[in-house]
């Protein structure tokens, strides 16, 4: 109980930023747009009548050719929704942990009958519980309205959700190590932002390799690759997970969260021994 206390303590204090309702807004907001621009009529189980944005002219599509024109525009979407909603959602919860071991702040909730690691962990399942709802209404909703204009129930689109909530999950883990050891938010920010910038440069890195003068680069970037979340990875698993494809390995994926467990035990393990 006293856990789950922790947890609801966060989720309170994280609905009271006006950028999770500004979250909420967009997203109902993207919704009604692909409720009013998208006009999708089934004929038969065999042809369709599609309008799309407005778009007066009307063109009749094999039912086969629209599933799969469906199935692009979810992929796009997920993709979209993978980079916004993780860039959306780093940039609300970065002060989280920063603010809770501000002096006064920090001295209340240690005084509070909480073993530390409760406290940061509830802390650490708060933020990811109100992003998870979040990216599950995005989601959710989205798939929902185009499942119910085309009578097409495609669920990997589904799928991407989880995926996004747990790339999420694994730089949220960096930022609470961030957060402890720095206990500056936008250090959190900027930590979780050179993550994914640097990934796609990681995956490349036998490009770079010709570069490179010494072989002690060429094992240091080794280094940071095994070490750091594959995003760029687990964006490309999302893509091809919706839209039908073989997936070759789900290593970028169990790397990345053994990385983002790696970090949260080391937050914990710091925020043990910190003096305040």
């Amino acid at each position: 109980m006293k856990f789950l206390a922790v947890i609801l303590y966060t989720l309170r204090e994280s609905l009271a930023k006006k950028t999770f309702m500004a979250f909420f807004v967009v997203v109902t907001l993207v919704h009604l747009l692909f409720i009013f621009s998208v006009n999708v009529d089934v004929v038969s189980g065999g042809m369709a009548m599609v309008k799309l944005m407005g778009n007066d002219e009307q063109k009749e599509i094999a039912v086969e050719k629209l599933r799969d024109g469906i199935i692009k525009i979810e992929s796009g979407l997920a993709m979209a929704m993978y980079v916004g909603g993780i860039f959306l959602s780093i940039f609300a919860t970065a002060s989280l942990v920063p603010n809770m071991l501000e002096k006064g702040s920090v001295d209340l909730m240690l005084s509070r009958p909480f073993a530390r690691w409760q406290l940061l962990l509830g802390r650490y399942l708060g933020a990811l519980s109100i992003v998870a709802i979040n990216v599950t209404y995005l989601i959710g909703g989205a798939w929902l309205i185009l499942s119910i204009k085309t009578e097409f129930w495609h669920i990997p689109f589904l799928l991407s959700g989880v995926l996004i909530i747990l790339v999420f999950g694994v730089l949220f883990a960096i930022m609470t190590f961030v957060g402890v050891t720095a206990r500056n938010s936008g250090v959190a920010i900027i930590a979780a932002y050179l993550v994914i910038f640097f990934s796609p440069l990681l995956l490349a890195r036998d490009q770079i390799y010709a570069l490179l003068s010494q072989k002690i680069y060429q094992w240091l970037l080794d280094g940071i690759y095994y070490l750091t979340p594959r995003t760029t990875e687990v964006g490309n698993i999302t893509r091809a997970l919706v839209m039908g494809e073989s997936i070759a390995s789900w290593a970028p994926l169990f790397q990345s969260l053994a990385v983002g467990a790696g970090f949260l035990l080391a937050a914990i393990y710091v925020f043990e021994k910190k003096d305040f």
